[in-house]
C-alpha cells in the first residue's frame, strides 16, 4: 500500500479477463483491486471447468481450459500493472505454480487470464464460489440463459474434508519410496490447511497488498 502512495504508476495498466470469484465486486474490494474500465467479454476456444485443485478433498476452482469451439463468459477489467502482479499471488502463480497466465489480444491490446497448469477432473466448487459466478452472469446480457442453467446444475462440494492427494506441495509422489508416501500425503494435507488458514485470516492478503 505504501508503494502505491509513493509510486502509484496508475498510467501503467493492463486488461485482465475474470470468470471466477473475481467477477464479484466484493472479492475485488477484498483484494483491493482498482478497476478503471470494465466490459463483458466472451473468451473463444476455452471452456469453463472447475479443474483447479482447491484446499479440500475434491475441491475445485474455475479454470478457462483450452477447448476449440467453446466459450467462457466473463468480464474484462482494466487494472494497474501493480495490481496485476499482486493478483498473481492471490491466484497462486509465483510459489504454488497453480496457474499459467495466458496472453491474448482485445481491441488491439494485450489481456491476460489464468488457466490451471494441471487441470483435474471430478472436482467441485463450493456453493459460495459457484454463487459468485451465477450471480454475476445473471446481470450480464451476453450470457445465454442455458449457460446459467447448466452452471446452476453443477454439483457442489457438500463437506470440506482435508485434502488427501499430493501434487501441489509434493510433486511426483511416485519418485519417492513407497514407505514415505503416507508421511508425504500427511505433509501435503497440512500445507493446504496452512495456506487456506492464512488466506481466510487475511494475513497472506495483507502481505500481498503490501
Amino acid at each position: 500500500m505504501l508503494l502505491r502512495i509513493i509510486r502509484p504508476c496508475s498510467d501503467q495498466r493492463v486488461y485482465y479477463f475474470a470468470f471466477g470469484a473475481n467477477l464479484s465486486p466484493d472479492i475485488l474490494r477484498l483484494r483491493r483491486i482498482g478497476v478503471y474500465e470494465t466490459f463483458d467479454y466472451v473468451l473463444e476456444n476455452a471452456v469453463l471447468n472447475f479443474s483447479q485443485r482447491g484446499f479440500y478433498k475434491h475441491h475445485g476452482f474455475a479454470s478457462a481450459d483450452a477447448s476449440v469451439g467453446d466459450r467462457v463468459y466473463g468480464k474484462m477489467y482494466l487494472i494497474r500493472q501493480s495490481d496485476a502482479k499482486r493478483m498473481d499471488y492471490f491466484e497462486g502463480v509465483p510459489f504454488l505454480k497453480a496457474h499459467s497466465k495466458i496472453v491474448q489480444q482485445v481491441q488491439g491490446k494485450p489481456f491476460y487470464f489464468y488457466r490451471s497448469q494441471t487441470p483435474l477432473n471430478d472436482l467441485k466448487p463450493t456453493q459460495q464460489y459457484l454463487n459468485y459466478l451465477t450471480n454475476a452472469y445473471r446481470n450480464m446480457d451476453i450470457v445465454p440463459s442455458q449457460y446459467i442453467e447448466a452452471l446452476l446444475a453443477t454439483k457442489v462440494l457438500k463437506a470440506l474434508e482435508p485434502q488427501d492427494q499430493t501434487g501441489v506441495f509434493v510433486r511426483h509422489l511416485s519418485r519417492w519410496p513407497k514407505a514415505l508416501h503416507p508421511l508425504l500425503k500427511h505433509y501435503e494435507k497440512h500445507c493446504h490447511q496452512l495456506v487456506e488458514a492464512l488466506w481466510n485470516r487475511s494475513l497472506l492478503g495483507w502481505m500481498i497488498r503490501i
